[in-house]
């Protein structure tokens, strides 16, 4: 088991994020090559996260959103998203985090995730639980869907899932780490999303599998965070839930029809 000091692992993404909020007067931003928003913000956090983890932990690897992979193959890896969010960033919505995992022998196996906005500080260890602001996290699992029950989705999952078929209330926050720690929380009662990057989900992933999430692909496929890692992203519909929520809602979730 890898040992972390994830205290200072919180430090880093708490003073990250408010130094982040602290520059958000006068934002600007750029296109990067698949058409979503960079902005300096983002990638001089990512700069800051790895300078403060590499201090710490120099045998480590590191992968970000903004400037890629540094360090060997075959040891544990920080998979960090500096801001997930940046489109709420950018106008001025509060669900953004910045968002620091650690993944070893294909697990999540730490996390920390920080949104300035809402002060809110989740953080999970495997084994030794998950937490938000100090309080800790136990999902509540149930097995039918209320017309009230939050159910959240990635606006991937949105355009090409049947959201239309399920009782409840859908929402999008535009932050996929954010909607899996509230599924974690129980603010949400899922997270559903569509081909989204390891760097997104590895603390949040963490997290929610503390609290008691399970995460599975719709098509019964292992989700597999190693492979996520080597690919990219994952690798179609996937839901985030505790155990009978997840049961459920692949019985009901399906592809929309094209025809």
């Amino acid at each position: 088991m890898v040992e972390i000091d994830i205290e200072y692992v919180k430090a880093i993404a708490q003073e990250a994020g408010d130094a982040a909020l602290g520059r958000m007067d006068g934002i600007t931003y750029e296109l990067k090559a698949d058409n979503s928003y960079v902005t300096a913000i983002d990638r001089d956090t990512e700069q800051f996260v790895r300078e403060r983890l590499a201090a710490k932990y120099p045998d480590f690897a590191f992968q970000g959103e903004e400037f890629g992979r540094y360090g060997a193959e075959g040891v544990p890896l920080w998979a960090v998203d500096p801001i997930d969010g940046t489109t709420n960033l950018v106008f001025g919505i509060p669900f953004w985090c910045v968002s620091i995992g650690l993944i070893a022998d294909g697990q999540a196996v730490a996390g920390a995730l920080y949104m300035p906005r809402t002060g809110e500080m989740y953080w999970g260890v495997r084994g030794q639980g998950a937490f938000r602001n100090g309080v800790r996290l136990q999902v509540k699992d149930r097995d039918t869907i209320h017309l009230e029950d939050t159910l959240g989705f990635t606006s991937t999952a949105i355009k090409t899932l049947n959201v239309s078929a399920l009782a409840g209330r859908i929402r999008c926050l535009g932050s996929i780490a954010a909607e899996v720690v509230y599924a974690a929380r129980g603010t949400l009662c899922s997270h559903v999303g569509c081909r989204e990057g390891a760097n997104d989900l590895a603390a949040a992933l963490c997290i929610a599998h503390e609290a008691g999430c399970v995460s599975e692909y719709l098509s019964g496929e292992p989700f597999e965070l190693d492979t996520i890692v080597r690919e990219g992203r994952t690798r179609g519909a996937f839901i985030i839930a505790p155990p009978k929520m997840a049961a459920l809602l692949k019985t009901l979730v399906k592809e929309r029809s094209t025809d």
